[in-house]
């Protein structure tokens, strides 16, 4: 976890040792060619020493401590790790960080990110014995000028919808660049009552420290604050490399309790620097309805050094988003400071500059379960309010996503591709916990399709036995899922039972 809290009593922390051809130091043979590695981690200054094994080219081993000798405190403890092969003398070494933090004696929330699997676990009320629950965010970006700021009631009817957060956008309009923090305080509140989260955004004024301080302050408090957002796009913006985790810093030693996130819009421009900024990553990729190789906002080409089309680096396919959800995961390993949280961010808009329509509903939820597909542990969709259309499948969709049901297996599990024959282009992923493993097929060809598609399963499947999204067509024959013909777009989400002794 990103952080420990009082009622934690061991901590784990997750060591990769895999073999990397881009970066690390050589690895040298040893006398009688042992392929492990012994470790010794060290916490603070000294405060706690743990010794263990693993084998060379291992990753995701997770090795328990005890928290009992760490006193909690705001501050997080340094931790070195040291690694040696029998024989030889050369040492190999990484550092991180750990919180232990105090209880928390003013009513605020507490956010934890789970490193292992990316989600985010709550506590749904400020008593620190509640238990902690996985948390997959599905909602949409708001603008405070608008729709929201016209009533109070607007907040239950969000939630109403099925969101489980609401991620506010500030007015540029403003002399703060912010809010008025009257009427956010009243938004607040009534966000407290009904127990909706809120993503906290400071895109006009997060290169203010100042500013950005006095709002840290004011709302860290707040039983439903569940996460900061600093930098929107700060890579197309050209914003100063290093101002994302000068924020970063800042927010951190203001309040450890929440992680803190941003939007990268490039395909690679600088994205070490600017991610070094957040705990959480989003990517907004917008393939629908955009032309990607002219600009018909700016008259020019677009290509791989000029030209800005909406959409970087795309070629105008759904694949374009799943591409760069699957980049930002492989950077992370090239950088090697260990994975981070990845949120994807749908289009649900449309008729403006680049974008000639709103994306259809078979659109919005594809784009949506592809992100979910390739890791995406957040859903955070722009913008509302948007069409009927869109607000109908969403609110229908919430209702599956987020369910405990689901993220219980989406937070609490690899994801694992599967692979589909058949002449559909498919998109193929799998969460599995014990006995049962959640699939998630999804069409990405726009024709309807006859022909049989069939996804191979692990060994031991042995019945479907729920259908949660689409059209329950699927059928189980010899380990494998089959269906015949099916929608264009088309979106599955189904449980398969497995033998217990498989």
């Amino acid at each position: 976890m990103s952080l420990y809290t009082p009622g934690d009593d061991t901590g784990s922390f997750i060591i990769d040792a895999d073999m990397s051809y881009i970066r690390g130091e050589p690895l040298r043979e040893t006398g009688h060619g042992s392929q492990d590695l012994d470790l010794e981690i060290t916490v603070g200054e000294g405060q706690l020493t743990l010794r263990h094994t693993i084998a060379i080219n291992s990753s995701s081993i997770e090795l328990d401590f005890p928290l009992h000798s760490l006193a909690p405190h705001s501050r997080p403890y340094s931790v070195t790790l040291k690694a040696t092969r029998p024989n030889c003398d050369r040492a190999y070494t990484a550092t991180t960080q750990v919180y232990h933090l105090p209880k928390r004696a003013d009513g605020g929330s507490v956010t934890k990110v789970d490193s292992l699997y990316g989600g985010l676990l709550v506590q749904n009320k400020s008593d620190d014995s509640s238990p902690w629950s996985p948390l997959l965010p599905y909602s949409f970006y708001v603008s405070w000028d608008g729709w929201l700021k016209k009533s109070l009631s607007n907040v239950q009817k969000f939630k109403d919808q099925g969101y489980n957060i609401i991620h506010i956008v500030p007015n540029a309009g403003l002399a703060n660049q912010a809010f008025n923090f009257t009427e956010l305080n009243m938004f607040l509140d009534k966000c407290d009552e009904v127990g909706l989260w809120v993503m906290y955004d400071m895109r006009w004024t997060y290169q203010n420290l100042t500013s950005v301080r006095d709002q840290v302050n004011m709302l860290k408090t707040r039983k439903s604050m569940l996460l900061w957002y600093t930098g929107d796009e700060p890579d197309g913006q050209g914003d100063p490399l290093n101002a994302t985790r000068v924020t970063y810093d800042l927010i951190k030693s203001l309040d450890p309790w929440h992680p803190v996130s941003l939007c990268l819009n490039c395909f690679n421009f600088y994205y070490e620097e600017y991610s070094s900024g957040a705990d959480i990553i989003l990517s907004d990729v917008y393939p629908i309805a955009v032309n990607t190789s002219w600009s018909e906002v700016y008259g020019t080409p677009c290509n791989t050094t000029y030209g800005c089309c909406g959409c970087d680096d795309c070629e105008g396919t759904l694949d374009d988003i799943s591409v760069r959800l699957d980049r930002f995961v492989e950077y992370q390993t090239w950088i090697g400071t260990g994975p981070k949280s990845i949120w994807g961010v749908p289009m649900a808009f449309g008729n403006e500059s680049f974008w000639s329509r709103y994306p259809t509903a078979a659109e919005e939820v594809t784009m949506t379960m592809l992100s979910v597909n390739h890791n995406a542990k957040g859903i955070v969709m722009w913008d509302y309010p948007t069409t009927t259309e869109l607000e109908r499948v969403t609110s229908q969709l919430s209702r599956v996503l987020a369910s405990e049901e689901v993220v219980r297996f989406l937070l609490g599990a690899p994801t694992v591709a599967l692979q589909a024959t058949g002449p559909s282009k498919m998109d193929v992923a799998s969460w599995r916990l014990g006995t049962q493993m959640v699939v998630s097929i999804l069409s990405l060809q726009t024709p309807a399709w006859l022909s049989n598609v069939s996804v191979t399963l692990p060994e031991g499947a042995r019945a479907v036995h729920k259908v949660l999204w689409g059209s329950g067509d699927w059928r189980l024959i010899e380990g494998q899922l089959v269906k015949t013909g099916g929608r264009g777009l088309e979106t599955d989400l189904v449980i398969v039972e497995f033998d217990a002794d498989q």
